[in-house]
Formats: structure tokens, sequence, C-alpha cells
């Protein structure tokens, strides 16, 4: 009796170990997008800086504005990724939606919704899984020509650099190169975030694997063994097991958020 209570534990383990790894497989896919999107977005910085420079002629902004253009597509490709279940990656709680729509005339509208998907890891701990699209490429704060403020997406600083380039408007190319920097920025937050999420996962795979080490190791004793004893000093020890993970997790996060 209690060698089948055991392996339904481990059973218990081994699926909560399944579970943890296909969260942890989805930040990574995350992480990695995320890491694309920004090195559009420092591309972008760097062309709006080289067309700032009065060494270029009207013509040469028209140039670089062609390959300003072409990121628009591979943003919005990224953007709108799936993962292997075809569920959309930026779409908030809306994972059958796709999360952003090109409209006729050019322009990009979020589709998706605000909700936050939380996943219990263990212990009490719980880490966001999905990610808001309108909040990972927008949310950046343009100051206008009167000093108000507005806030705008990734694909409205392509786009309005597209046009600067192409007016040869100095000004609005010098605008662009401040809201690629802060969009990089952003980006930047949100892998060090997923980064954070995916440390937490590890160390709740950890404690598993101690565990089920440990209950392997009492079930392959199956000749004087007092399960009961035996499982209260195992329980003990978990508890203090993943009372030292908890806070090293904790700490590692506050670390993390001090250094950005």
């Amino acid at each position: 009796m209690a060698g089948l209570r055991m392996n339904s534990i481990l059973q218990e383990q081994s699926d909560h170990k399944f579970s943890l790894q296909g969260a942890d497989n989805r930040l990574r896919q995350e992480e990695s997008l995320v890491g694309a999107m920004q090195k559009i977005s420092d591309r972008i910085q760097e062309l709006s800086i080289t067309a700032a420079s009065d060494t270029y002629s009207a013509e040469d902004r028209k140039m670089i504005a062609s390959e300003v253009a072409q990121y628009k597509e591979q943003l919005l490709s990224y953007a709108n990724s799936q993962d292997e279940s075809g569920n959309y990656m930026f779409s908030g709680g809306a994972s059958r939606t796709k999360p952003f729509v090109l409209n006729a005339d050019g322009s990009v509208t979020y589709s998706g919704d605000q909700t936050a998907i939380n996943f219990d890891i263990g212990g009490g701990e719980k880490i966001r899984v999905n990610s808001i699209g309108s909040s990972v490429i927008g949310n950046i704060t343009r100051t206008n020509a009167d000093d108000s403020t507005s806030q705008i997406t990734a694909f409205d600083i392509i786009d309005d650099l597209v046009t600067a380039l192409n007016g040869n408007n100095q000004t609005n190319i010098s605008r662009a190169m401040t809201e690629a920097e802060s969009l990089s920025s952003s980006l930047v937050k949100k892998q060090v975030e997923l980064g954070i999420s995916q440390n937490r996962i590890s160390n709740r795979l950890d404690i598993i694997e101690e565990k089920t080490i440990l209950y392997k190791d009492i079930l392959s004793k199956t000749v004087d063994t007092d399960y009961t004893e035996a499982i209260t000093k195992l329980s003990a020890n978990m508890l203090a097991l993943e009372a030292a993970q908890s806070t090293f997790a904790k700490v590692s996060q506050l670390s993390l958020f001090d250094y950005i």
C-alpha cells in the first residue's frame, strides 16, 4: 500500500516537471523573439543616427528609408509568432487571436487582450507565462512639438521615421533616435523579466529532482521500512530545501531588478 502511495507521488512529481518544462520552453521562445525585436530596434536607432548626419543628402535618406521600411514586416512577423500548439505568443489571454493586424491604410492595430496568465510553479510561487503585445512593443512615450506627450508603438516609430526620411525632415529623424532607444531599453527589460522567470522555474526543477531521488530511494527500500516515519522525515527535508530555494530566487530577483 505504501509502495502504491509512493508511486503516485512520483507520478505527481513527473507531471509537475512536465508542466514546468512546458512553461520554461514558452518563456525561452518569448525571450528569443523579444531579443530579435530588440535587434530591429537597435538597427533602427543606428540608421536614424546615421541619417541625422549633415553629411547625408536627401537622396541618401530615401535609400535609408527603404531599409527601415522592411523592418516593419519583419517586426510584425515576430509579434504574431505562434508556439507549437498554434497559440499566439503576444496576444495576452486571447491566445487564438492574432495580436497585430495590418490595416489597409498601413497602420497596425493590437487585437489581443490585457489578460495576464499566472502559473503556479510550486511552493506558493507564481510566475507570468504570457505577454501582452501592446506592452512589449507599445507604450513608448513621444514628446510632441507642443511639449504634450502621447503613447506610440514600434510600428509608429518605423512608419514615422520612413516618412521623415523620405521628406528629409531632420527634426523627426532625430526624434526617432530617442524613441528607438526607449524601445530597445524596454525590450531589454522584458528579456530580463523573462530570464528571472526561467531562473525561478529552474530552481523548482532542481527541487523536483531532489524529491524524485529521495522518493525513489525510499521506494527501493521495500524491506523493514517504516514508510510513515520516512515520509515525515522526507517532507521536513523538502520543506527546508524549498525554503532555501525560494530565498535564493527572491534574492536573485531583487539583484537583477536593482541592476536594471
